[in-house]
């Protein structure tokens, strides 16, 4: 197998084969939290105004997202696995609808450059992406970084985490929350306004879930559905 590193949006327009996408601060751990608790899937946005006409076409169907951190006005959720944690039943049986500042920008980058098959990700689901993703000839794994422009810590620690997985090294898998969860990125959110008092815990978690997130697309829109292994 090989595998790639890519970082941010331009480096997710580059991605080449299997790829996943990675975003632990919050967008795919959020992701994640809201299939584990009953939501149908997440279609992916780049846009405020984007989301809300997709939002459109679904009854019932549940913003999330945020922009420079914070919840944009009408959306029902931020990009907070704590709020879903909180309420799961705001998303149970619906289609959530989800735009964030760097992981659904670098997800949408990659479809965009023909990457496939497509897999978006978090700690929450490092082994169980690692799995879907282990018989695959070529991976590219693109880090979403901050605002899909600068570097985040937790991000690089996640991609290695599956990067050691996929080579049979199952080391980092004790120590990589520890590692999230103590990193800048996570003291910032604990002191933000925005974010939940739940979420970098949530976040760092490892493998709270047995089940991937593949990304596939349908109706001219980028879903993302939660797929056992």
């Amino acid at each position: 197998m090989q595998i790639r590193h890519e970082f941010g949006i331009q480096g997710a327009g580059r991605a080449t084969g299997a790829t996943v996408v990675i975003d632990v601060f919050r967008a795919f751990s959020a992701a994640a939290y809201a299939l584990a608790a009953g939501a149908v899937e997440i279609i992916l946005t780049r846009e405020v105004e984007e989301a809300r006409n997709a939002a459109l076409a679904f009854p019932g169907a549940v913003l999330m997202g945020e922009v420079a951190g914070v919840r944009p006005n009408g959306f029902a959720l931020g990009n907070s696995p704590g709020e879903i944690v909180a309420n799961p039943a705001a998303v149970i049986d619906q289609t959530v609808v989800h735009r964030s500042s760097a992981g659904t920008q670098c997800a949408l980058a990659a479809w965009q450059a023909g990457a496939g098959p497509l897999y978006v990700a978090s700690l929450v689901v490092a082994s169980a992406t690692a799995t879907a993703v282990t018989a695959e000839p070529t991976v590219t794994m693109v880090s979403s970084g901050e605002s899909g422009v600068g570097p985040s810590e937790e991000d690089e620690v996640c991609a290695m985490v599956i990067d050691g997985l996929l080579r049979g090294d199952s080391s980092r898998l004790a120590t990589c929350g520890h590692e999230v969860a103590s990193c800048d990125r996570a003291e910032f959110l604990r002191k933000s306004s925005f974010a939940h008092p739940r979420d970098v815990a949530l976040c760092a978690d490892t493998d709270a879930f047995s089940f991937a997130m593949r990304a596939e697309l349908k109706d001219g829109l980028v879903r993302v559905r939660r797929v056992e292994v």
